[in-house]
């Protein structure tokens, strides 16, 4: 029986502390697509984030070659693209902090 109780006024000490550390962690399931919130704590994106950034714009129609360099202590990348009119234009697009 005081094995019990004991056992019980643990877990009811504990569980304040289980509950704050489930709080802090992120949940186990994150969209592929972070926020844009995500991405600024963060300090930037990723190559694949920058593409599909650049993609989402209304005058690209194809994305030629993308490269990443450390510029300043920063990723920096450089997205070719051609627009709906036929120009290539090269997008700079700022990535994390190193």
């Amino acid at each position: 029986m005081l094995n019990r109780l004991t056992l019980a006024l643990l877990v009811l000490c504990l569980l304040p502390a289980l509950a704050e550390a489930r709080l802090k962690t992120p949940p186990a399931t994150e969209s592929a697509t972070p926020s844009v919130f995500e991405v600024a704590q963060r300090g930037g994106m990723n190559l694949n984030q920058a593409i599909e950034s650049v993609r989402s714009r209304g005058d690209v129609e194809r994305v030629l070659s993308a490269e990443t360099k450390v510029q300043n202590g920063r990723e920096v990348h450089l997205i070719k693209v051609m627009t709906r009119d036929g120009t290539v234009r090269t997008i700079r697009v700022n990535g994390r902090r190193l």
